[in-house]
């Protein structure tokens, strides 16, 4: 009997010391949230310190901070127009980038935008702060999320191109989803996929619209 407590207690001894000895890794911080927290607040420092921890696991889509806030504040814009849908918002933002990944348009998002947002009429000038909403969608759009085709490079009240799609709006009227009038041009971005887009996160794929041009 003596033998057999004991035993007992040394099985719970060894026990307790591997509970004590076996440690776990702390877990990640959410560093997106993080970042739209810093955006929302216009907190620079917070934002690259987040993006920069985001960035550290290179398996995953990096992030720039500037770039957040420039396409946030494009998304943004309107403000007084909350009727606007998230769907139109992310399209919005989607042909922004679609233009960006585009042999028609510069390179960059910093120079798309202008003209962009002149065509629709809209002030894209930088705030201190973004409300979270608009950073969430900005957000989702440089991780990957895409619902446009890579030609539709055109919105607006005007048909400018082969209707891709089309958004119709209570207050706003119908929103066109046009696409380029040289698809030729895009022939070799098709042909890279996947690889291109992991050079180019920002090159979409299709949008879901309330009405498609048969």
């Amino acid at each position: 009997m003596k033998r057999l407590l004991t035993a007992l207690m040394v099985l719970l001894l060894g026990l307790g010391l591997s509970t004590c000895i076996h440690t776990t890794d702390p877990p990640e911080p959410d560093w997106l949230s993080m970042l739209v927290r810093a955006a929302e607040e216009g907190d620079r420092e917070a934002g690259l310190a987040a993006v920069e921890g985001w960035n550290a696991d290179e398996t995953r889509p990096s992030l720039d901070y500037d770039l957040l806030l420039l396409l946030s504040d494009f998304l943004a814009a309107e403000t007084d127009s909350r009727w606007l849908t998230d769907e139109l918002r992310l399209g919005m933002g989607e042909v922004a980038l679609n233009r960006v990944a585009s042999p028609e348009f510069p390179d960059t998002l910093e120079e798309v935008l202008p003209d962009y947002a002149e065509e629709l009429k809209i002030d894209c000038d930088r705030a201190e702060g973004i409300d979270r909403g608009y950073t969430e969608l900005a957000l989702r759009l440089l991780l990957g999320e895409r619902r446009l085709e890579k030609t539709v490079v055109y919105l607006g009240p005007m048909v400018r191109g082969p209707v891709h799609s089309v958004f119709k709006d209570l207050h706003y009227g119908s929103f066109y989803f046009c696409e380029s009038n040289h698809p030729e041009l895009y022939a070799p971005l098709a042909q890279l996929g996947p690889a291109l887009l992991r050079m180019l996160p920002a090159i979409p794929a299709e949008i879901g619209a309330e009405a498609k041009d048969p």
